[in-house]
Parts: C-alpha cells; structure tokens; sequence
C-alpha cells in the first residue's frame, strides 16, 4: 500500500488574504524543499529572513 503526501507551505505575513501554497500534482521527492522550489519557481513564492529567522511569503508578499 503506499500513500500520498499533501504538503502545504503558509504565507507568514500577518493578514495574507490567501495564505496557502500547495501543489496539485504528485512530486518526488516529498519534501517541503521540492515544494518551496516548485512555488518559487512557478508562482513567485520566497523565502526571506525577516528578525532573524527564515519566513515563507506568497507572491503578494515578497
């Protein structure tokens, strides 16, 4: 039996309308690394420090 993995990465701004980043489709491997470049290749997502620690954003938002 095997199973899927359904990954979502939120947007840390306070008050995002939209604070969700997932992928619709099956990747390999399943990890948050392949989501976060998935979303910031092909939907504008970053990955920025902000007061010291590492903070996803939606396009919005970065």
């Amino acid at each position: 039996m095997s199973a899927d993995a359904y990954l979502i990465i939120i947007c840390e701004h306070p008050g995002c309308e939209r604070p969700e980043g997932h992928w619709p489709v099956r990747f390999e491997p399943h990890t948050h690394t392949e989501l976060r470049r998935l979303l910031k290749e092909r939907r504008g997502w970053a990955r920025k420090r902000r007061d010291g620690r590492l903070v996803d954003l939606c396009p919005e938002h970065a």
